[in-house]
């Protein structure tokens, strides 16, 4: 098993009614042309979570279920995780400098940001090709 380093891109900032990404200096250039998108993927680091009982646990129940079900984790979207990355797609109100602002992100103000990816529309599946264990049925709406 091998590790490797990741550099921190930037920051969640979310202050009263608005929601960005910061990006630090020496990655702005990276940002040419992100305006012409309207979604783009966050990759972050879940760092709350980042601790040694949470990257240990291999199994998760996921939320707002009738009754649990335990899962594993890579069948999850629990935060616990071995390598605790979060994804949100996100839609892209506003490039300013160095920050995007987002209409929403499931991470918390402070959120060390590892990348981005423009959403595309081969990005998208169809409805009839999505194949979800019983208990997530209800969230293809």
């Amino acid at each position: 098993m091998s590790s490797f380093g990741i550099h921190q891109i930037g920051e969640v900032k979310i202050e009263k009614e608005s929601c960005c990404i910061e990006i630090y200096q020496p990655y702005i250039s990276g940002l040419r042309h992100i305006e012409k998108f309207s979604h783009i993927f966050i990759l972050w680091w879940i760092s709350m979570r980042d601790n040694p009982t949470d990257r240990s646990n291999l199994l998760a129940s996921p939320p707002k279920l009738e009754k649990p079900v335990e899962t594993g984790v890579f069948s999850s979207r629990s935060p616990a995780r071995p390598n605790p990355i979060g994804l949100t797609k996100v839609k892209l109100l506003e490039v300013k400098n160095n920050r995007l602002y987002i209409d929403r992100i499931d991470a918390i103000d402070g959120t060390p940001v590892l990348d981005i990816k423009p959403y595309l529309p081969g990005d998208s599946v169809k409805m009839s090709d999505i194949k979800l264990p019983d208990w997530f049925k209800n969230l293809k709406d």
